[in-house]
């Protein structure tokens, strides 16, 4: 078992004399400094000590220590700082980012660096040594060889949709949705805002209802119309994969349903897959999915 310090005050190991009254004190051979004892010790080390002054000689003591906890305990010996001279940690370049993980979906890519110094003597940390961020990965080959049975859950969703002005998180300026994802995560606002990006995708109505022509907004989504649909991070729902409910499968029928609207319900499909994008409602039908 490991001695704290104030019990080493009261042990005696090889290089000390004891008296009879159990007192203990240094020979003459003992070593007075670091440079005397030749050892600096990474962490705290309580067999790590010499016999001589302390850096902080407001403490009456005969022991001063050559580990790099000294710097804390504040009993490092006076040549602590010369000879263990403390070296920080450095690192290299960052290296080339990952391929996206997920080859047809949301994904993360990885870069990583190296370390040329480990810090020693008490020198600073290293730093991060791994970075990584968020991605849409879509090789259009492995995309279309998707079974449908991977994505049974999606074909039984029902869209929830508003029209896209109804976005309170468009109007944000704290985050901008497709400005890019480590411009966000290194602003200011680091621990107010989303770190997945926005993705939208384009629906083909093919049957909606008499219902959705008594709502101005809804009276779009008519029958071989083509609306865009955004996917915004305050309605990506975690439990089902960080996405929308009822985001569609690539060229296959799903439903959806205008909220705030009676009845006002239908089938679209999806047709082509979700990319990262933002609606733009200046030339095109869009909405938010909710």
């Amino acid at each position: 078992m490991e001695l704290s310090r104030g019990h080493l005050l009261a042990a005696c190991v090889l290089v000390l004399v004891c008296t009879g009254i159990h007192e203990c004190r240094p020979d003459r051979g003992s070593p007075r400094s670091c440079g005397e004892k030749a050892e600096c010790c990474p962490g705290q080390n309580n067999t790590c000590f010499a016999f001589g002054p302390r850096v902080d000689r407001s403490t009456d003591s005969d022991r001063c220590y050559c580990d790099a906890n000294c710097l804390i305990m504040g009993d490092c010996c006076m040549d602590y700082a010369h000879v263990c001279k403390a070296q920080d940690c450095s690192v290299g370049e960052w290296g080339e980012w990952s391929n996206c993980s997920n080859q047809c979906g949301y994904g993360k890519r990885l870069r990583y660096r190296d370390v040329g110094q480990y810090p020693e003597n008490g020198g600073k940390h290293c730093p991060a040594l791994k970075q990584r961020r968020a991605c849409v990965g879509f090789q259009q080959e492995f995309c279309a060889q998707l079974s449908v049975e991977y994505q049974a859950e999606e074909l039984q969703e029902r869209a929830h949709v508003l029209p896209q002005e109804f976005g309170v998180f468009r109007t944000m300026t704290k985050y901008d949705p497709w400005k890019g994802i480590l411009k966000n995560l290194y602003d200011r606002y680091f621990n107010q805002i989303f770190t997945r990006a926005a993705y939208c995708g384009h629906f083909k109505i093919t049957k909606t209802n008499a219902h959705c022509l008594d709502s101005e907004w809804a009276g779009v989504l008519k029958a071989n119309q083509t609306v865009c649909v955004e996917c915004q991070p305050v309605a990506m729902n975690r439990e089902i994969g960080m996405r929308c409910a009822g985001h569609g499968v690539v060229r296959h029928v799903t439903t959806w349903k205008a909220v705030d609207v009676a009845k006002c319900h239908g089938d679209w499909e999806l047709v082509k897959p979700h990319a990262p994008c933002t609606c733009e409602a200046e030339i095109e039908p869009s909405f938010i999915f909710l």
